[in-house]
């Protein structure tokens, strides 16, 4: 049973990189759309995981939180080094 639910959730994410390319050819010119496309993705799968039960808000919380561990390591590795983000920080 795993083996199929991860296969499962490999399918959707390969169709929701479908998507993400499909709306970077259409949108090509517009200025900052990796962000704006991330910004979107994000806010309409927190709609998504909430607008009907099915989702823990804690679980996704905790995942939410993991992805930005995440992101950090793919953005600077495991450097201990890394550029410090005080200009970002708000």
């Amino acid at each position: 049973m795993l083996v199929r639910d991860m296969a499962t959730q490999d399918e959707l994410e390969a169709k929701v990189s479908d998507a993400i390319a499909k709306l970077e050819k259409q949108f090509e010119n517009e200025p900052h759309l990796r962000w704006a496309i991330t910004r979107g993705l994000i806010h309409r799968a927190v709609h998504y995981a909430v607008e009907q039960p099915g989702v823990e808000f804690c679980a996704l919380a905790t995942y939410l939180s993991e992805m930005v561990g995440h992101a950090h390591k793919l953005a600077h590795g495991d450097n201990p080094k890394a550029p410090v983000h005080k200009d970002f920080v708000h």
